[in-house]
């Protein structure tokens, strides 16, 4: 389930649980947005191909988005755990 590489940002939605990979190219986030997770101890982890958190997110507040700024280059991009809400994925 990758996200479409030919815009920007890269849009993910619904719930996923086990690792999926995003993009397997080497991608510079600046930051992302988590867009209305809607249940207060919702997850969200984006981790990269050798298992290193990329960022962590923690809904406290029910449909209340979040940017996360990122600025960093990664190779191949998982999605860890979203358990609910949609992703944007801004790159350089």
């Amino acid at each position: 389930m990758g996200a479409d590489e030919t815009v920007n940002p890269m849009v993910v939605t619904g719930a996923i649980v086990a690792a999926t990979k995003i993009t397997d190219k080497q991608t510079y986030l600046k930051f992302v947005r988590w867009y209305k997770p809607t249940t207060i101890g919702h997850l969200l982890s984006l981790i990269d191909k050798e298992g290193k958190v990329i960022t962590k997110g923690y809904c406290d507040t029910a449909d209340v988005s979040q940017d996360i700024p990122v600025f960093t280059l990664f190779d191949n991009i998982y999605i860890d755990d979203m358990d609910s809400g949609t992703l944007y994925l801004y790159r350089r």
